[in-house]
């Protein structure tokens, strides 16, 4: 009989099965592995919270899944990919099908004494209701036999969280610097702007269609979301990415969660605050049961903010010294010795030349430099794309759409225009009418900085050129 989760795995390892399923110690989780047939084995990690409720889903949509309790890959990973309402384990099962359905199979089959078939599931709503009934009460026994110091150092053991902001002039690659250190599997990204407020952020209710007609239930923000993916997989260090987070009244938009941000030497909150909003604490309550003991919420050391910001944005917000002080700044300068490869076509001395990205950007940032502009108002390496200077036609598109604009509107926008624009040009459309008929559109200043990286182009080579 099974009644406890070493039962459980001690029974699973009874079965013939090329992928090994094995308990975490520690905390209530399963790891798991694939076949290891095109290569090495890879494992892989599930809660039983994340277990239990992918057996809900398959319970709350049986139809769909009792026609296919065989395994077949592909009606498999669709019907996961529809119906599993976990993030992490839906977004698992696309990738690692078979080692998913088999842990869902072998622990179906042990928790109801059934012989174990590889890729033969004896789907019924009766073994659903008792595996179901099984794992909650594994997860409830486990989060009722510790301790709140014991919940904390468990999770503040497996990593230090830390708050940064990442800036820099745009396109320095301060959100490339950030994927380096992060993952799609263990992070959440959100963009703010100037109309986010609270609720975006950490959730509300909001109504929905249903089968019965307009329902309402909380939404998860995307603090909450990656807060909850955190505490229940303590062995992961998760990160929640803020894009552009001045572009919000950041500290409205944190609101009491500002508190939460000071952090102790091992990187979880330093404070605690109550969680007075009823309806995220039932959803706290659901998906994290016994782990805010007391209704006192906190960050754990698993869990890192990091914010990109940029203040040469025409919309951004001065962030709040007090706010500010809870955060480490990383700036990212400018250095193109790593840029997109690609080439502009413009009139200068006269005659048709070609530029590099590259060149361009830094002769206008030497012209911005001597004017006393500040650097978060140059041109990074990356404020193009490879792709978007690929070919004339999409370097044309750029050029005027793009990197002449933000110059014109953003940079220039305080300053006299004439330190890179030809004097006789007083608007933008002016600008760019002037440069589709190749007329010349810079200052006598900026062609004699460009001077010695221009490329002349040849009668007929137009059409020819792409990127360098």
């Amino acid at each position: 009989m099974i009644h406890t989760i070493d039962d459980l795995i001690h029974k699973i390892s009874t079965y013939e099965s090329g992928m090994d399923l094995n308990r975490v110690p520690s905390w209530p989780s399963l790891r798991f592995s694939n076949t290891g047939r095109r290569g090495e084995k890879k494992e892989f990690e599930i809660s039983l919270f994340s277990l239990e409720k992918t057996l809900i889903d398959i319970k709350n949509n049986f139809s769909e899944f009792e026609v296919i309790s065989n395994y077949i890959e592909k009606q498999w990973r669709d019907a996961f990919s529809n119906y599993l309402t976990d993030p992490v384990v839906n977004a698992l099962s696309t990738v690692q099908t078979l080692p998913l359905y088999s842990v869902v199979h072998k622990v179906l089959c042990a928790v109801n004494n059934i012989a174990y078939v590889e890729k033969q599931m004896p789907l019924t709503e009766t073994y659903l209701n008792n595996t179901i009934a099984f794992l909650n009460r594994q997860v409830h026994n486990y989060t009722a036999s510790i301790s709140f110091h014991e919940i904390t150092t468990e999770i503040d053991s497996k990593g230090t969280g830390e708050n940064i902001i990442y800036y820099g002039a745009p396109g320095t690659g301060k959100s490339f610097a950030i994927d380096q250190k992060t993952g799609p599997h263990n992070s959440i990204r959100t963009v703010f702007h100037p109309e986010t407020q609270y609720s975006d952020f950490v959730g509300c209710i909001k109504p929905s269609m249903g089968d019965d007609g307009i329902e309402y239930s909380f939404r998860k923000g995307p603090f909450t979301e990656v807060l909850i993916r955190a505490m229940n997989d303590p062995e992961q260090h998760y990160y929640l990415i803020i894009e552009e987070i001045n572009r919000a009244p950041a500290a409205a938009v944190f609101g009491e969660l500002f508190q939460l941000l000071d952090r102790n030497a091992d990187g979880r909150s330093s404070y605690t605050i109550d969680i007075n909003d009823k309806d995220l604490l039932q959803i706290f309550n659901t998906e994290l049961s016994g782990k805010f003991p007391d209704n006192k919420l906190f960050i754990p050391s698993n869990l890192s903010i990091y914010a990109t910001m940029n203040s040469s944005d025409q919309a951004v917000m001065p962030l709040d010294t007090a706010f500010k002080r809870r955060w480490k700044f990383n700036y990212i300068p400018i250095n193109f010795s790593n840029s997109p490869e690609g080439s502009f076509e413009i009139i200068a001395m006269d005659k048709e030349h070609r530029i590099s990205w590259s060149d361009f950007a830094q002769s206008v940032n030497r012209i911005l430099s001597a004017e006393a502009i500040p650097e978060d108002r140059h041109l990074g390496p990356w404020f193009v794309t490879t792709e978007e200077i690929a070919s004339p036609e999409s370097s044309e598109k750029t050029l005027t759409g793009k990197v002449l604009m933000y110059l014109w509107d953003d940079v220039l926008r305080h300053t006299e225009r004439t330190v890179l624009f030809h004097p006789d040009i007083r608007t933008f459309g002016s600008l760019v009418e002037h440069y589709s008929r190749k007329a010349v559109i810079f200052s006598d200043r900026f062609q004699n900085q460009l001077q010695e990286k221009l490329i002349a182009v040849l009668p007929g080579e137009t059409e020819g050129i792409t990127g360098e």
